[in-house]
């Protein structure tokens, strides 16, 4: 009769503590956001797709195509085309920025090995596509204009290396 008891007070017990348990989430603010409607704040530090961005002030890109990042990318995700001149030797600019979203895995080794700020992982983050050739996407044709948090950022970079 007493284990009985006992096996009830503790029954009791531990339903009080599963409600309390309960109670406490029911007025905690909702940590799950409504997604189409509310979009999160992303950080600065967030790495989404690869772009190259047009420097504002010469209305191009900044890759002068050094082939770095294409050698610093594990998965070959990018290659890179020089532009040929008349004269038939390569110059200091990219004509071709072939860039395969589908087998990038976002390491951000690329961005670190970019002696020229050239390329920036960006903010984008819905990256979902019907057909998996429209992964593979030329940068050097896409004239992206950096917008969000980290356009201050990118042309900061370009203020330092003008003061230095």
């Amino acid at each position: 009769m007493i284990k009985y008891l006992f096996d009830l007070v503790k029954g009791i017990v531990s339903l009080f503590e599963g409600l309390g348990v309960t109670l406490k989430h029911c007025f905690r603010r909702p940590i799950t956001l409504q997604y189409p409607e509310k979009r999160p704040d992303i950080s600065l530090r967030f790495r989404g797709r690869l772009v190259m961005p047009v420097d504002p002030a010469t209305g191009d890109n900044r890759c002068t195509a050094c082939m770095l990042c294409v050698r610093a990318c594990p998965n070959h995700s990018i290659d890179v085309e020089k532009l040929i001149g008349e004269d038939g030797k390569p110059k200091p600019k990219v004509s071709k920025y072939i860039y395969n979203l589908g087998s990038c895995m976002f390491c951000n080794l690329c961005v670190e090995s970019c002696a020229f700020a050239a390329i920036i992982m960006s903010d984008e983050y819905e990256t979902a596509v019907q057909n998996k050739a429209s992964l593979i996407m030329d940068l050097a044709a896409e004239k992206y204009k950096l917008s969000g948090k980290k356009a201050p950022w990118w042309q900061s970079k370009f203020k330092q290396e003008e003061g230095a």
